[in-house]
């Protein structure tokens, strides 16, 4: 639907809910106008900042129940970003009787998705907006985030969950704002959607999304034959092995992806354990090791974080085949 506003133009706002009952509003602005710019705060205006400054649309999911409406925008954070000092994003709302306050949680997630969509939820971080304007007003509201999130890697999604319905998300889509890839979900990220195939007929380039990045210390994991570097370069994976006649010595190791790795001790063709350290701050705000082997000599395989010192040792005594390591408890060091 269209409806005139006592501004001289029309201006655009996009809803969505599952297909179930799904209906999409609009309110779109003549082609011969245009929406005057909102000015943003300047908050994260020093960051990671890919909209124009000018959000000509506003998007939501859902029915406007907690939870019903999760947006996220991939950033492409600088070199050495480890973690976010703030999250800042844009709100309004679409009519004078939608409340004008409301809880939301800032949320990130890894980009290991099926084809790069949003996988592992890195955080969840609790916030509120407040004096929400009424569209074709929005507002940033900033999150502080230093010391929440540790990042695995410096392409992450970024965005809010929140009730949706008429509260809604700014949104760019300036023919000359690059295009993001954003990501809706009616299910709390269970699964995604392209926001170009949610609204076709105005899909956002950018969202009103913005973060300030952070760099910590920077890991000091050498990578060797014998130390395997993993999570961005913080943890430290090393193994010793020891047979009934005697035979000792360091496992070699080959790095397979940033989490993972393998073991051998007599042959390169010998694979004898695999080892994982997973970041699942966002989970239960720990640090995740998995081993599991092909094995029944005695292996001490040690996790070191070489951000905090922090150690953690697992030993396979002599001539017992390999337990599975599954310590979801191994690191309280996030992040």
């Amino acid at each position: 639907m269209s409806i005139k506003r006592a501004a001289p133009v029309f201006v655009v706002f996009c809803l969505a809910v599952p297909a179930a009952a799904q209906e999409r509003h609009h309110r779109e602005a003549p082609e011969e106008s245009v929406a005057a710019p909102k000015a943003a705060s300047p908050q994260c205006s020093l960051g990671v900042v890919y909209d124009d400054g000018v959000f000509n649309n506003a998007y939501s999911l859902g029915n406007g129940d907690p939870g019903d409406s999760t947006v996220v925008m991939r950033l492409d954070l600088p070199a050495g970003t480890t973690g976010l000092d703030q999250v800042c994003l844009c709100f309004s709302r679409g009519t004078a009787s939608t409340p004008s306050s409301m809880s939301f949680n800032v949320v990130v997630y890894n980009d290991n998705g099926p084809g790069g969509v949003p996988g592992t939820l890195i955080a969840s971080v609790p916030a509120t907006a407040s004096s929400i304007p009424l569209f074709p007003g929005s507002q940033f509201y900033s999150v502080n985030l230093a010391g929440a999130v540790a990042l695995p890697d410096t392409s992450v999604y970024v965005g809010a969950s929140w009730p949706g319905g008429e509260l809604l998300m700014c949104g760019d889509r300036s023919s000359t704002t690059p295009q993001r890839l954003n990501y809706g979900s009616f299910n709390a990220g269970l699964s995604w959607t392209h926001m170009s195939s949610l609204f076709t007929a105005n899909p956002p380039r950018a969202m009103g999304i913005r973060a300030d990045p952070s760099a910590g210390p920077p890991p000091t994991c050498t990578p060797t034959d014998t130390a395997l570097c993993l999570n961005g370069g913080r943890f430290r994976v090393e193994a010793t092995y020891e047979t009934t006649s005697g035979l000792a010595g360091s496992a070699r190791v080959v790095k397979l992806t940033d989490e993972t790795g393998y073991l051998w001790f007599f042959s390169a063709t010998n694979v004898e354990a695999v080892v994982k350290v997973l970041n699942a701050c966002g989970l239960n705000n720990r640090f995740w090791v998995f081993a599991g082997g092909l094995t029944n000599v005695r292996t001490v395989i040690t996790v070191t974080d070489t951000r905090t010192g922090a150690v953690k040792t697992y030993v396979n005594p002599q001539v017992t085949a390999f337990q599975p390591i599954q310590d979801t408890s191994a690191f309280a060091t996030c992040p």
